[in-house]
């Protein structure tokens, strides 16, 4: 039976798309919910927060398994860097600015890719829609004690980092 008024047209996959777009507003969390929807119409939008503070804003979206490989992969070229002697100063600076300018230019879009791929997750787990809804407003929103994590992390790297430049220079 069809529920449609004349003119308009209700699909199945108008529903899962209605469905699965609620639950990606539980993910991104009430107060930013319509700010990232508004920039995941766009296919590349800019994000301010983060540009000027990538590591920390992925910490604090809790993203914090990018700002491991992030941060693993500046220890190797810092170490890549001591072992050739050179002054990788200007490297350093280089790909943090890059860093920085991709985020900015990506992180909507990087976000998006994370909401989506813990909604997938979420719904592979065999539990009510409504235990859904929770789980997905538990595992996603904003977190102080994430961006304080990749606070730590930072500072654990500057600190490796210096370690090896003390060492070995």
């Amino acid at each position: 039976m069809d529920h449609t008024q004349p003119g308009t047209s209700y699909s199945s996959d108008r529903l899962i798309e209605s469905s699965e777009q609620a639950k990606l507003g539980e993910f991104v969390g009430e107060k930013k919910r319509d700010f990232y929807f508004r920039k995941w119409k766009k296919d590349n939008s800019w994000n301010w927060a983060a540009c000027l503070l990538p590591l920390f804003w992925l910490g604090y979206r809790k993203m914090l398994k990018p700002v491991v490989f992030i941060l693993f992969g500046f220890l190797a070229i810092d170490i890549i860097i001591l072992f050739l002697g050179i002054d990788g100063a200007a490297i350093s600076r280089g790909l943090g600015y890059g860093l920085a300018g991709a985020l900015g230019i990506t992180g909507n879009m990087f976000y998006r890719k994370h909401a989506e791929k813990q909604v997938q997750k979420v719904n592979q787990l065999s539990i009510s829609e409504e235990e859904k809804m929770h789980e997905l407003r538990k595992r996603g929103g904003t977190s102080g004690k994430g961006a304080f994590l990749a606070v730590l992390m930072f500072v654990g790297y500057l600190v490796i980092t210096l370690g090896l430049t003390l060492t070995f220079a």
